[in-house]
């Protein structure tokens, strides 16, 4: 099953409905809202590759990418950008359910006072 058309992303309380302006043959996807002063863009990506250090075991990587660019305001010339995102890898043999319990343990691990944390450069 496909994403939708639009996917909604909260920043600050404040939802953010992205269209989807590509959806490549190869399982990409991306999503854009321009505004006046800001631009935020989410990228979907599913790739398969052989990892040669395991014997050629065939990985599932996907990725999820959102990018914010605040554009410059005159006297400035250089935009802010904002990225983040998050890759969930594994092998094509492993367990649906467990890899999906997994993942989702990850990112139940971003929760505010954790990214805080991080962007404090706290480890």
């Amino acid at each position: 099953m496909a994403f939708p058309d639009t996917i909604t992303i909260t920043v600050n309380s404040v939802a953010k409905v992205l269209t989807r302006v590509n959806s490549g043959q190869d399982y990409t996807s991306e999503y854009r809202l321009r505004g006046t002063l800001d631009e935020y863009r989410l990228k979907i990506r599913h790739t398969s590759f052989k990892d040669a250090a395991r014997a050629g075991l065939a990985i599932n990587r996907h990725n999820v990418e959102l990018v914010h660019t605040v554009f410059p305001v005159s006297p400035s010339l250089i935009p802010t950008i904002r990225k983040s995102y998050v890759v969930f890898e594994e092998a094509s043999s492993d367990d649906a359910t467990a890899a999906l319990n997994f993942d989702l343990g990850f990112a139940g691990f971003l929760i505010s006072a954790n990214v805080t944390k991080l962007l404090n450069y706290e480890s």
